[in-house]
């Protein structure tokens, strides 16, 4: 089928970064299956709202991976400082069935976001990052597990971050190639504060375009509207954000990049729709919130 090569459901393993090394899991195959069957069903009808969606981030399988991804992520506590090793002190499998009955019951409600400031990878400047808990994160996962198929199904093929058998090493060959063919005037833009700003009803907006499970959107927004953490200077705690928050949805969530994708695609179709790349020569290539269009000038050598 086309663009099976970057389905979720294909059996390429998940590869996680973290403390150093770098760990691949595989799909169980039972996960695989429904991956597989919510990513063809979403290619052949692109018209297509999926309503039930929600029990399968229960499911113990899903839930148990989710769990598997996030402890080969490693990471940071956050607010309620519950780590790995004290879950695994308590019994993973009892914590996780605990998720379950919270999430099967409608009982479960994210914690609010631990946020810190890092240095930008340019060494200039820092730039926020959300912390989830390792409880949010567990969920989150699981849920992205269960979306992802279907929006991976939508996604244009100018689009490399935070996808599948996807990377940035990916999108620079695009580039490369894109120059070899005479494409050689360059818009290089970095969307300022994306993450940030990223406006939640255009982006529930486009979720549910593809998802009518009112329980699986509810999840979604409650992430989008858990508050905020922080500690300043003088080590003082505030909240920020919350249910009055509008936009955004933090760095460093699980959900995070795949929500971010969701509301770029809308852009990206509209790139296609009028015929952007057509009138002006252009070749599109977007990483999360990079995006450099190539123009071909007139008389280059092709």
């Amino acid at each position: 089928m086309p663009g099976e090569e970057r389905s979720p459901g294909s059996g390429c393993a998940r590869t996680s970064r973290g403390r150093g090394i770098g760990v691949s899991l595989a799909t169980p195959e039972r996960i695989r299956t429904l991956q597989r069957a919510l990513y063809v069903k979403a290619k052949q009808e692109p018209t297509r709202r999926f309503h039930v969606l929600y029990d399968k981030v229960w499911r113990a399988d899903i839930l148990a991976h989710a769990y598997a991804l996030c402890r080969a992520n490693g990471g940071a506590p956050g607010v309620d400082r519950e780590t790995f090793a004290r879950i695994e002190v308590y019994g993973v499998e009892r914590w996780l069935d605990e998720r379950r009955e919270e999430v099967r019951t409608g009982r479960y409600k994210p914690q609010p976001v631990r946020r810190v400031m890092i240095p930008k990878s340019s060494g200039v400047g820092q730039r926020p990052l959300g912390i989830p808990t390792i409880r949010d994160r567990v969920v989150q996962t699981a849920a992205t597990l269960v979306l992802e198929p279907i929006f991976e199904a939508d996604f244009d093929e100018a689009a490399f971050g935070y996808r599948p058998r996807r990377s940035a090493l990916d999108a620079v060959r695009k580039v490369h190639r894109a120059i070899d063919e005479g494409h050689t005037e360059v818009v290089d833009a970095d969307l300022s504060k994306y993450f940030d700003t990223i406006p939640h009803p255009e982006l529930m907006q486009c979720l549910a375009r593809r998802i009518s499970d009112g329980k699986m959107l509810h999840l979604v927004k409650m992430w989008l509207k858990a508050p905020v953490e922080e500690t300043d200077e003088r080590g003082h705690r505030r909240m920020s954000g919350g249910k009055k928050a509008t936009r955004g949805t933090p760095q460093g969530g699980v959900a995070s990049p795949l929500l971010a994708n969701i509301y770029m695609h809308r852009f990206i179709k509209a790139f296609r729709k009028y015929g952007l790349d057509g009138r002006y020569g252009a070749v599109l290539v977007t990483y999360a919130d990079d995006c450099a269009p190539r123009r071909r000038r007139e008389g280059a050598v092709m």
